[in-house]
């Protein structure tokens, strides 16, 4: 399984719900027939202007097409609004669950 954190840091908080609520009304669709590929945004009320977001790919070539649609479809919002991008991807070595 491979992952890859996408963290971006806005100017003001009303640019990062800006963004988020690209987030909420694109991938829905976007992702409803990739098989393999979990998207999750992630809101801490202390820091309101840092969107992050958590994917998780079932495979290489899962993440290479998820990222192209990342290039095409996301960039263009993140381009209209000013942000710092900070980006890490590997795959998992340790998954430990609670409770089994």
């Amino acid at each position: 399984m491979q992952m890859k954190i996408y963290i971006r840091t806005f100017t003001t908080p009303v640019d990062a719900q800006m963004f988020n609520s690209v987030l909420h009304t694109k991938w829905p669709d976007m992702i409803a027939s990739i098989e393999g590929a979990r998207f999750r945004l992630l809101y801490n009320e202390s820091t309101p202007n840092v969107s992050t977001v958590v994917w998780e790919f079932s495979s290489v070539e899962v993440q290479k097409e998820i990222e192209a649609l990342i290039e095409t479809e996301i960039a263009k919002f993140t381009q209209a609004l000013p942000n710092r991008q900070v980006h890490y991807s590997g795959s998992v070595e340790l998954d430990f669950v609670g409770g089994v």
